[in-house]
């Protein structure tokens, strides 16, 4: 039987707009669809919404996605969260107010898919129905997606976001080395900073 479940995108629009992988012909799911088997028994979502007045301050932060009675936010990081300095500066800042205003965060990168153990780790939830295929790579020199492409604090964060999900970062590496294009997938900056020693 094909399984079902695709490559994470934040929203199921997002991920019909993606349509296909050319490579894997494998599909996107939206976010919500893995929520709905992650945690079947929650419907508080809220998606893309202020936080509006919390503890009497104002908040414009958007997360993601946000439930209160998990008092769980989980965030997406796209490929601009690796690309832009900014960016990655921003995430830190806000995974600090959102902790202190007592959310456990969860932030997903791109390159990392929701497999069964992907999702115990995250979210310390075992999920009996078989998700997204862990043999099947999230990075390539065809999306553009790879390390060559991210800034190096971008790569220095997929290297210690890989190291949370070691099985993904061999598929995604191995893949990288077989299409045989260094400049394009960065490949070796990616096994430096995993490699290095003071990564932290």
């Amino acid at each position: 039987m094909k399984n079902k479940w695709g490559f994470l995108r934040e929203t199921n629009i997002q991920a019909h707009k993606a349509g296909k992988d050319r490579d894997t012909g494998l599909h996107r799911t939206g976010l919500e669809d893995y929520l709905k088997v992650i945690f079947p028994d929650v419907v508080d979502w809220i998606h893309d919404k202020s936080l509006g007045i919390v503890n009497d301050t104002k908040y414009r932060s958007r997360p993601d996605y946000r439930s209160e009675s998990l008092k769980l936010i989980i965030e997406f990081d796209g490929l601009q969260h690796y690309t832009k300095p900014d960016i990655i500066i921003k995430d830190v800042k806000n995974t600090l107010l959102y902790t202190d205003l007592g959310y456990k965060v969860v932030r997903i990168p791109y390159f990392i898919q929701l497999t069964n153990i992907a999702v115990k780790s995250l979210f310390g939830v075992v999920v009996s129905e078989v998700l997204f295929d862990g043999s099947i790579p999230s990075l390539g020199i065809e999306g553009q997606n790879t390390p060559a492409y991210i800034c190096p604090a971008g790569v220095k964060r997929m290297a210690l976001e890989f190291k949370k999900f070691p099985e993904q970062y061999e598929t995604n590496i191995n893949f990288l080395k077989k299409q045989n294009d260094p400049f394009r997938s960065g490949v070796e900056f990616l096994e430096n900073e995993y490699n290095n020693k003071r990564l932290k």
